[in-house]
This record gives C-alpha cells, sequence and structure tokens, in this order.
C-alpha cells in the first residue's frame, strides 16, 4: 500500500506530541503531515517552527513531560543528543576517544535513556495509547559481513548512540507488553538531503552511507502510515528509500502499510518510484 493512500484511524485529527521538534527530521515531516495531524511541539528551547510554536520543555524533567503529554493522542519521539552539539575532532570521537565522545555519551544518557523512560511513562500515565519512536538503523549497523539488513535480525548497534536507541526500543517492547501501549520504532537511515551538514559532501561518495539515504517524503510517509496503523501492538522498522545499491530490506514496513516511494541515485538526485 502506498504511504499516500493511507489515512488515520480517527476520522478527525488526532492531536500529536512531537519532541524534538526543532531536529532535522521534525522540521522537514510536520509541514508534510499538516493535512492529517494537529500538533502539540516542544524542545528544550521555545521558538516557532513552520509557524507553529514550539514549547520550552527538558524532556530529562518527567513532571514537564508529564503536563506536555495531557490530552494528546499519540506521541512522536524525535528527540536526540544531535553530535553536532558536541564534536570538533570527527577522528578522534568516531575512535571512541576523547572529551567529546564522553560529554556526547553523558548526554545521549540523559536524552535516549531518561527522556525516553519520562516519555514513555508519562504517555502511560495520561492514558495515551500510541507512541511512534524515531529509533536509528544504526542498531543493525554492527553487521559488516552480510549483503543486507533485515528487521528480522537480532539487532547489534554499530556504536554507543545506538546501544541506547537499542535500549528505547526495548523499553518500549516492555510498555507494550506491560501496560498495553502500541510501540512502533522506525529506524531511520539517513535522512537526505542535508546540505548544511559537515558530512554530507563526503557521504555523497560513500556507497554505505548513500545506501542508507531516507528522503524527507517517505520519513513523513512512515510516520503517517506508523501513526494509521491499529497494528502491530510493537514493531521496528527499517526506513530507507529505495536506491542503487541499497542494502537495507525494508520490507518489514508493509505490516504498517510503508513503502518507500522515492529513489535515490548515486548522484544524490531523487526520482519517485513508480507503484
Amino acid at each position: 500500500m502506498a504511504a499516500s493512500k493511507v489515512c488515520l484511524v480517527n476520522a478527525t485529527k488526532p492531536l500529536v506530541l512531537v519532541t524534538g521538534a526543532m531536529g532535522v527530521i521534525a522540521q522537514k515531516v510536520i509541514p508534510k503531515l499538516a493535512e492529517v495531524c494537529d500538533f502539540r511541539l516542544i524542545d528544550r528551547e521555545a521558538t516557532t517552527v513552520n509557524g507553529h510554536q514550539v514549547s520550552a520543555v527538558d524532556i530529562t524533567d518527567f513532571a514537564a513531560v508529564l503536563k506536555a503529554v495531557q490530552g494528546v493522542d499519540a506521541v512522536l519521539h524525535l528527540a536526540i543528543a544531535s553530535s553536532r552539539n558536541f564534536v570538533t575532532d570527527e577522528a578522534l570521537f568516531e575512535a571512541d576517544e576523547g572529551d567529546e565522545y564522553l560529554r556526547f555519551n553523558q548526554a545521549t544518557i540523559e536524552v535516549n535513556l531518561r527522556g525516553t523512560y519520562n516519555v514513555l511513562e508519562a504517555a502511560r500515565m495520561a492514558g495515551v495509547k500510541r507512541v511512534i519512536y524515531g529509533s536509528s538503523l544504526t542498531v543493525l549497523l554492527g553487521y559488516s559481513d552480510l549483503p543486507k539488513l533485515s528487521d528480522h535480525l537480532t539487532p547489534k548497534p554499530s556504536n554507543f548512540y545506538a546501544v541506547t536507541k537499542l535500549w528505547g526500543e526495548r523499553l518500549g517492547e516492555y510498555f507494550s507488553r506491560a501496560h498495553d501501549l502500541q510501540f512502533l520504532s522506525l529506524r531511520f537511515g539517513t535522512p537526505h538531503p542535508q546540505s548544511d551538514h559537515p558530512k554530507y559532501e563526503r557521504w555523497l561518495t560513500d556507497d554505505l552511507v548513500r545506501s542508507t539515504f531516507v528522503t524527507y517524503e517517505d520519513l513523513a510517509g512512515a510516520i503517517r502510515c506508523a501513526l494509521s496503523s491499529p497494528r502491530p501492538a510493537f514493531g521496528c522498522y527499517s526506513i530507507t528509500s529505495a536506491g542503487e545499491g541499497s542494502f537495507v530490506d525494508t520490507s518489514a514496513g508493509q505490516e504498517i502499510g510503508w513503502r518507500s516511494t522515492e529513489f535515490c541515485h548515486i548522484d544524490g538526485s531523487i526520482t519517485k518510484v513508480k507503484l
């Protein structure tokens, strides 16, 4: 089923709480979802994005999250600690060394562990029954010797950040099983394009990274499907766009009605997939 043809379950637009509303993904997908959702947007600082007011809420503050989640129909949890705010020495960071690596990991623990727990616990206490979790394909990228990655594989995180995202998935499975909360994890690939990212030009020439590209149209489509799907109670789905040399099997997404509608070419251009 094409993502563009999936309709939300409710006849009226659901109110969705979005964490990390000033992040790259949220800023790109919110306009694409505005026809089917109303939003309550939160981030660490108050501002506006795409004409929407963003309230200042620190997700590591449980009381603040509990207040923010009152009265919403679903939560789209996109908040992360971004390495862009910490890393200047990329080589040292990627070797798991240095003060920047340690500071980023501490921030990641606060946001991805404490923050994710707060979001799920607050949702449960407020009676919210659906959480869409922005996970990462890095939970599978520890495999370096397989021709294809699939959501049927046992996760194998590629770095510490990926470990924390995997922890969020396991916490979501527990809340789904113990507290009747639908938890759908979208394992995002590398958002494309990101012309302002310092590593973007390098990514375009890296076959491995380029094969994990996901367009904002496909990201929005996956989120739309996750917000729509009445089943399953728990699921994890790799989200990348179709592309030349892609090694990611995204067929599990069909369980929630999603498949890629855009194709990423070697030169970085994007075309529509013929359905």
